[in-house]
């Protein structure tokens, strides 16, 4: 049988009077602790199985709602009365003496299965408008008073009150809200892009500028459909400054402009397939000239704003050493102009070993890959006559004379020259295969050297020196190039003289040696130091055109096509200024077949550095500026897709005569 405990109206208990109606409280017996009386609302607390009881003060049946909690210790009972009483006298005062007035009763009379009233209140039950009026908040923060005078008002106060209306309003659509969620949505959309859209944009964007690239070889798609992408706006570097966009020729003071530059001032490039749109580093040991290192990708790289070539004691491919070459094959060439490098030499002046070099080569022959230069270098010829067959002799062997009975120091057995004879000449036979524009061109790969740098002794002092070259084919008797007076030119000849090597079976170098500054190298001023070349195409065949070649910024030495003139005693017509388009190589190598390798005291160290501060290139004002890999008048494109296996597979050291036919020409028959 459940037990009660009832509050009598007017009753004391703790010494406190109450007015209130009676509670029923269906629960075992409780310890009243106090009741708090208010208008229209009667609290009781209890402790024991402690009880709160919240009711109207009618008489009437009430509805109520009583919270049983566990028992407690006596201790945590004093603390919860004490905790209640402060707690309820921010919500109410606890009224001593004072009689309730009667609730207006929407529903009626309440009772535990009525509807409850607007003015009941329950805990856990809805909010009532008595309820607002008993919250603390700091507008009525000043009306209560503390029972027992215990606690005082704080600023924060309100902090902790509920008001009803407001969390009303809350609920509804207002500016606050809405910009929560604009906020939210485009936090939410920015994230999508920066993680989907973005990287799709980009690859949209790459596609999209590899396909619509507006000329070959030249930052877009090269011949071998390679399609490197870096961040290099155009063909003149930004960081190339404004003094170096105009140029004025030492030779005839023509004015040239800016086509093409590269500064290195971004550090960290490197070479390999792929990685640069103007540049590649070749991976191959050199067989053509027996060299003692393999060329690396590994080797070359841009370093405080230039590009440096290491070459180190570093066995690879079963070579000791380790350097390397690098090519704009078939990604920038041009026909013509003025080229300029500025370059600091490995080693010392008398650091006898080294094999610094910088040239072109026509872009239908590849550095490195025999089987691409077999019949194409070095020859620069457009005439059908005994210059463009084996040895540079009659289809019968019989002659001429000066052929196969040479004196020059470099000939073997009498046999002035062994090249295989000019693959594609100007006669191809119709239907031979043959690069164009059609088989009445001849189509080369000749080249020019803006320096081979090496050492010599003169009066007893040893200073390096540049040698700088045009080497042709077919050669002259002796490979005695003409170096009359008005053939050639050298502007300083306590600097500058010919070159006692002019060639042999498999060339002949047109050339000249100038001294380098002492200052230039690794070991000594560290300086950079200007090489360059200038020429003008013999775009007619009718030998035009010149060559001018520079050391330190002035002219060295000048060439022009009357130096390597018509032969009728070999059967051989006038040599001509290079055509093609030309690609540039810069390599640092070690070969005894070049100078001697002295390794001991004094000579070459490792590492060895070759260092390009820049390149650049310019051609004439009022010209056409050709700039490309695959010009119209002597296009390589087609031709090298065709054959790729020759410019990709260096493990071929000739023309394949099994898989491509060697053209016939009209003196073999056709």
């Amino acid at each position: 049988m459940a037990q009660h405990s009832t509050a009598q109206h007017s009753t004391t208990q703790h010494g406190i009077k109450h007015a209130c109606s009676s509670f029923r409280l269906d629960t075992p017996p409780c310890e009243l602790l106090t009741v708090i009386e208010k208008p229209t609302l009667c609290i009781a607390i209890t402790a024991g199985n402690a009880c709160l009881s919240v009711q109207d003060p009618d008489p009437l049946p009430k509805q109520q709602l009583i919270v049983p909690t566990s028992n407690f210790e006596q201790s945590r009972i004093e603390r919860q009365r004490n905790f209640l009483k402060h707690t309820l006298s921010y919500t109410g005062e606890i009224v001593q003496h004072t009689r309730l007035a009667k609730m207006p009763r929407p529903y009626g009379s309440s009772s535990a299965h009525s509807p409850p009233s607007s003015s009941s209140t329950s805990i856990g039950g809805s909010t009532s408008k008595q309820t607002d009026q008993l919250l603390y908040n700091r507008s009525n923060a000043a009306r209560y008073q503390i029972a027992s005078g215990g606690m005082t008002e704080e600023d924060d106060d309100y902090l902790h009150s509920i008001d009803t209306k407001w969390d009303k309003s809350s609920h509804g659509w207002n500016l606050r809200g809405f910009l929560n969620i604009l906020t939210l949505t485009l936090l939410a959309l920015g994230l999508i892009m920066l993680f989907l859209g973005y990287p799709v944009l980009i690859k949209i964007k790459d596609v999209y500028d590899h396909d619509t690239k507006g000329a070959f070889g030249i930052g877009g798609t090269n011949g071998s459909g390679q399609v490197p992408a870096l961040d290099i706006a155009s063909l003149i570097d930004v960081d190339t400054p404004q003094s170096a966009t105009k140029w004025t020729s030492g030779y005839d003071q023509a004015s040239y402009h800016l086509v093409f530059s590269d500064e290195f001032e971004k550090d960290g490039r490197t070479f390999w397939p792929g990685d640069d749109p103007f540049w590649e580093a070749v991976d191959l040991w050199y067989s053509g000239t027996g060299d003692f290192e393999w060329y690396s990708p590994a080797a070359v790289n841009t370093t405080g704003g230039a590009m440096v070539i290491a070459l180190e004691e570093h066995e690879t491919h079963n070579k000791n050493f380790r350097s390397g070459m690098v090519q704009s094959w078939n990604k920038f060439c041009f026909q013509g102009g003025y080229i300029e490098f500025s370059v600091k030499l490995p080693g010392s002046p008398s650091s006898s070993g080294y094999w610094p070099a910088v040239w072109l080569m026509g872009n239908l022959g590849r550095p490195g890959y025999l089987a691409t230069t077999e019949g194409t270098w070095p020859y620069s010829y457009q005439a059908c006559d005994t210059g463009i067959l084996p040895n540079q002799t009659f289809i019968n062997g019989t002659g001429p004379n000066a052929a196969i009975h040479s004196t020059g120091t470099y000939a073997y057995n009498g046999e002035l020259s062994y090249l295989p004879g000019m693959r594609y000449s100007s006669c191809t036979c119709p239907g031979e295969d043959h690069p164009g524009p059609n088989n009445n061109v001849a189509r080369s790969a000749p080249e020019i050297d803006i320096f081979e740098v090496q050492v010599q002794s003169k009066n007893g002092a040893k200073h390096s020196y540049a040698s700088q070259s045009l080497q042709v084919a077919p050669f002259d008797d002796a490979y005695a190039w003409g170096n009359a007076t008005g053939d050639a030119t050298i502007y300083d000849d306590t600097l500058t003289e010919f070159n006692t090597y002019t060639g042999g079976q498999i060339q002949e170098a047109v050339s000249s040696v100038t001294r380098v500054p002492d200052t230039g190298f690794q070991l000594t001023q560290n300086e950079y130091v200007k090489y360059g070349v200038e020429f003008s195409p013999d775009f007619n065949y009718d030998g035009s055109g010149s060559m001018t070649w520079y050391v330190d910024g002035k002219p060295s030495w000048t060439v022009n096509p009357k130096a390597f003139p018509a032969r009728p005693a070999l059967d051989i017509s006038q040599r001509i200024i290079p055509v093609e388009p030309m690609a540039i190589v810069m390599n640092l190598a070690i070969s005894s077949g070049f100078q001697p390798v002295d390794f001991g005291e004094g000579g070459i160290t490792f590492p060895a550095f070759m260092s390009i501060d820049y390149v650049r290139v310019y051609q004439k004002d009022g010209q056409s500026d050709l700039i490309t890999c695959d010009p119209a008048d002597h296009p390589t494109a087609n031709f090298i897709n065709t054959h790729m296996d020759l410019y990709t597979n260096n493990n071929l050291t000739a023309f394949p005569r099994d898989k491509y036919t060697w053209p016939r020409n009209k003196l073999q028959g056709c």
